[in-house]
């Protein structure tokens, strides 16, 4: 099946593609800054900076590359906003399937099924037909985490590939360093903590049962101390092991490169934001888990719903600990809610009237959600995927709260890695633990189609709709995520 999905993906994204360039031909919203800042390194002026970008240069020299790639094979303009946009959808339909490769399914890939459903995800697939930054930020921050889980087989080569790969990450997005970090803390796992020392009997390695628990043996917050004690004998012992203690330099040489790095330009800069501060200042905003947890289970209902009356019988049965968690959510949210003023003010995208309308539609009504929440919360970090180890999720759901709580600004697009790799770990469990079987298929086609739907309807609303502002006549706004 790889060959027709693929090819009915290319075929429609190549037509979507050419009505896009057709219906809005010239530069919108966030390209606005990208697309000419791109343009005066194609003319040659790298010392000309537009303060008002917020994130590092590195799409803009790949833009560079790959418009004198380009040039090679036409006469036509290789730096227009066409030619810039179109490095997106190269990212998107030729680079991204190569980089889900090598997220492994026991000692299989994920299926084309699977990377077909992850090339769309709504929010990313949006975005592939337009010059921003998440296309590539996406394919660095999965190609640095997917070469990590083939440290075990990986030479000293794969180092500066790494090194590369993790400075690319961060010079397109400097948030990606949370998962150059994930990166390094999952390879630390696969090389010194989840392998059984040779010739050790499992069953009486006390610290090797605990690191290598899963989330339903979770009975008490016991558990998950001794998960983390666990794994810190075992790194010791790996530390402390002669045979392991060169894979222990070529993990700090595949990583400390670009952590020094980062930390250089936290100094120099002052701070993680480049440009616009005032308005991009960190914060701590714990409804971004809330947020995150409930857009994961919209957009991925197929596979919730085969768990979703499971969860509630688990949590209908346990009132009191559904109160408490329900109550540290309604805490949470009075204490920590951020209503970012592009969030109030920018009508063009979705999250503008969910705010509105839902969220803020009277001084209690965030409140109301406190139980969804609660369930949502239940569903994406413990009941999909409990069949996972608990320090793997321990390390997952802390990259996504560092790179989620400290943003004031609600986005969608912010979302797209810490739900690819959720999503690409439920396929990997599920098909560890059930094979192939027809309902799991069944399952991805549905999934495929509402996927198919909710971008139907997205990016038709952005190319059938748009508005003008009062203070912008003539300027045709559209919505988007």
């Amino acid at each position: 099946m790889t060959v027709p999905l693929q090819s009915v993906l290319i075929v429609v994204s190549a037509a979507i593609f050419a009505v896009t360039c057709q219906i809005v031909p010239d530069s919108y919203l966030d390209e606005v800054f990208h697309i000419p800042q791109t343009q005066q390194y194609c003319a040659g002026h790298y010392d000309v900076w537009d303060d008002k970008i917020t994130t590092p240069p590195g799409l803009y020299y790949l833009g560079v590359i790959y418009a004198r790639a380009l040039s090679l094979f036409t006469t036509s303009p290789t730096c227009s906003v066409k030619a810039l946009r179109s490095l997106s959808l190269v990212g998107q339909l030729s680079v991204l399937p190569l980089v889900l490769s090598l997220f492994p399914v026991g000692h299989r890939h994920l299926s084309s099924r699977t990377v077909t459903l992850l090339q769309l995800f709504p929010t990313l697939y949006f975005f592939s037909f337009l010059y921003y930054t998440d296309v590539w930020s996406t394919i660095f921050a999965l190609l640095s985490i997917g070469l990590s889980t083939r440290a075990t087989q990986a030479s000293w080569l794969s180092v500066p590939l790494k090194i590369a790969v993790g400075s690319m990450a961060v010079a397109i997005r400097q948030t990606n360093i949370i998962w150059v970090l994930y990166a390094l803390a999952m390879e630390v796992l696969t090389v010194f903590v989840y392998p059984d020392e040779k010739g050790k009997d499992r069953a009486d390695d006390t610290w090797f049962l605990a690191a290598n628990a899963r989330l339903e043996d979770v009975r008490s917050p016991a558990d998950l101390v001794n998960a983390v004690i666990g794994a810190t004998v075992r790194v010791w012992r790996g530390l402390s092991s002669p045979t392991k203690g060169p894979k222990a330099l070529k993990i700090v040489c595949s990583y400390g490169p670009t952590v020094a790095g980062f930390a250089a330009f936290i100094v120099i800069n002052g701070g993680i934001t480049l440009g616009d501060k005032s308005n991009h200042v960190p914060g701590t905003h714990i409804p971004q888990i809330f947020y995150f947890a409930t857009f994961t289970c919209a957009l991925s209902i197929p596979s919730i719903l085969s768990i979703l009356s499971q969860t509630l019988t688990i949590l209908f049965f346990r009132p009191l600990t559904f109160a408490i968690v329900t109550g540290i959510i309604t805490i949470a949210i009075r204490a920590t809610t951020i209503a970012h003023p592009f969030v109030l003010a920018d009508n063009r995208h979705y999250i503008f009237y969910l705010w509105r309308r839902v969220l803020n539609a009277t001084p209690w009504s965030r409140y109301l959600f406190a139980p969804g929440y609660a369930i949502a919360i239940y569903l994406v970090f413990a009941r999909a995927v409990r069949k996972d180890k608990i320090l793997s999720s321990l390390v997952y759901f802390g990259a996504c709260a560092a790179v989620l709580i400290p943003s004031p600004l609600i986005e969608c697009r912010y979302f797209i890695v810490p739900y690819l790799l959720w999503r690409i770990r439920v396929a990997t469990l599920k098909a560890e633990d059930q094979g192939e079987r027809g309902e799991n298929i069944i399952a991805e086609y549905v999934e495929i189609a509402w996927y198919a739907i909710v971008n139907f309807v997205t990016i038709g609303l952005f190319l059938g709709y748009s508005f003008e502002w009062p203070s912008d006549p003539g300027v045709r706004q559209r919505f988007m995520w």
